[in-house]
């Protein structure tokens, strides 16, 4: 009875728009979708997309939201807090999820505490990464846990194989190169697979590569480095390739805000003037403000497993079903290795 007054599933509101736009969008509700201030997306194992939001835990099916809210009284297998930050599903097919005030997981509809401060120093889980058999979980300022098992380790902050920073950002996978990035406004470290010989800087002509605020897997190897102004590309062997400025998607566009690779070897991108979608070189595609979108400045980006690009705005939740997903991929070009 206490979850059914808690969790709720409603059938959506979507908004008619314009049949060109192919535009869905969705309104926070109760029971609906949680918020508009999005955190983190995942896919999940049936096609299903959930969101990490600074209001609770939602899922979408196609058709229906499902959203959980933290209860008001402590309930040790419910959501602890509905500032979710990062959410990933682990090796046993649970979803890890990483809130202000610790770190859970969800199997089926039961939630089990894995960790609070006194293992994580910083409850606070600002990132989550499953790589094989472990999850990586990032905080801001106590730096970063690995997790296979029962077994943790920790990479100290400033110790010999961990980032040298106390305000970590952001966090992705290179699966093909087999590299984890940890991305700071300072810098940037990668771990390989020999774990034990820790974290090292990247650097670029003998400097630490800095100035980026996000970092994206490149589904097609490497992983993409982006700011307020340009997005990059950093490859096998160090090989950083500019990949488009926020001048090169038209005029009035100043800032950069997400991006999200698709699939099909396109971008997309969140923008001060809507999104945009670059591919072959250039711009692609634009959705903004008259085609229903609601307001220019969108926050966030994910490409779902369907190629939908689902955005968010303050205002609104939505996604776009392109038509065209075979675009030619951003191929970037490998170093010949040795023989």
């Amino acid at each position: 009875m206490r979850r059914a007054l808690i969790l709720a599933v409603f059938i959506c509101i979507t908004l008619s728009l314009p049949a060109s736009a192919d535009l869905t969008i969705f309104l926070p509700s109760y029971g609906g979708l949680s918020s508009t201030q999005v955190h983190d997306c995942v896919n999940g194992p049936e096609g299903e997309v959930v969101f990490a939001t600074s209001d609770g835990l939602s899922f979408y099916d196609g058709a229906n939201w499902t959203t959980y809210h933290a209860p008001k009284g402590y309930m040790p297998e419910w959501l602890s807090s509905d500032t979710v930050l990062s959410i990933e599903y682990g090796p046993e097919g649970a979803l890890w999820i990483g809130t202000t005030l610790g770190l859970q997981t969800l199997d089926g509809h039961t939630f089990r505490n894995i960790a609070d401060q006194h293992r994580l120093k910083n409850p606070a889980v600002i990132g989550l990464q499953r790589w094989d058999d472990a999850m990586w979980i990032e905080t801001r300022n106590s730096g970063v846990h690995r997790v296979e098992g029962e077994n943790w380790t920790w990479y100290k902050p400033f110790r010999p194989g961990s980032p040298a920073s106390y305000d970590l950002e952001d966090m992705a996978l290179d699966p093909m190169d087999r590299l984890l990035y940890c991305l700071s406004h300072d810098g940037l470290w990668a771990i390989g697979e020999n774990v034990s010989a820790g974290f090292h800087p990247v650097t670029l002509n003998g400097m630490p590569l800095s100035g980026y605020d996000g970092v994206r897997t490149d589904p097609f190897g490497g992983v993409y480095l982006f700011n307020s102004t340009e997005v990059v590309h950093l490859g096998p062997a160090g090989r950083l390739t500019r990949v488009l400025l926020s001048s090169d998607l038209g005029t009035g566009v100043r800032s950069i805000r997400d991006l999200s690779p698709a699939p099909d070897g396109a971008l997309w991108l969140a923008t001060d003037r809507g999104i945009f979608c670059w591919a072959d070189g250039g711009v692609a595609g634009e959705i903004d403000r008259a085609d229903g979108i609601w307001s220019p400045v969108v926050k966030k980006v994910f490409v779902d497993c369907g190629g939908r690009c689902w955005y968010s705005t303050s205002t609104a939740v939505g996604y776009y079903s392109p038509e065209n997903t075979t675009l030619i991929p951003i191929t970037f070009e490998r170093p010949a290795r040795g023989t």
